[in-house]
């Protein structure tokens, strides 16, 4: 019983079916986070959200942000973004596949909820660095439960269970 486990999780690793956890990746766009040596201590927080996260990228224009999406179809790719680059960038992204989605940290809630309007993959204008991380952990958290659930449908309990963990650590 267990040796057929272990071949059925094998094909489906060879059917591409590989786990959430080698393709979701976070990107901070801003202009100021993507500076060397600027805002340590933000960064050091992102990268600790998640040990699902696959890589965390901090991009300080809208052309790096959408040369990256363009050249990777193979992530699923979360954003944080600023207001001003939400605007320009957004409408642009949430047609692709490959984006799953956008949360916007920004002084002015109301202009920047007005100008985005409906945007499908859009998670939430915020002003405050905490409400916004409150909401991706929670979101993070639906996301792999039901990633969970999609691993214990394909056989592969054991990464199901590593999902199921993470799910309830974020929700708390």
């Amino acid at each position: 019983m267990a040796s057929s486990k272990v071949t059925d999780s094998l094909k489906d690793n060879s059917l591409g079916l590989s786990s959430l956890k080698d393709s979701l990746e976070v990107s901070w766009l801003d202009s100021e986070i993507g500076e060397a040596g600027k805002h340590q201590a933000i960064k050091s927080d992102c990268k600790n959200i998640s040990k699902l996260i696959s890589k965390w990228h901090f991009f300080n224009c809208c052309d790096q942000l959408n040369n990256y999406i363009e050249n990777h179809p193979d992530v699923k790719l979360i954003s944080i973004m600023s207001g001003r680059f939400a605007r320009q960038i957004l409408p642009l992204l949430s047609p692709r596949e490959n984006f799953h989605s956008a949360y916007v940290l920004t002084i002015d809630i109301k202009k920047n909820k007005e100008a985005l309007g409906v945007e499908s993959k859009l998670k939430g204008v915020f002003n405050v660095e905490d409400e916004l991380f409150g909401q991706l952990r929670n979101d993070l958290s639906a996301l792999f439960w039901n990633e969970g659930k999609k691993l214990v449908a394909s056989n592969r309990d054991q990464e199901a269970a590593e999902y199921f963990a993470e799910s309830q650590r974020l929700a708390k």
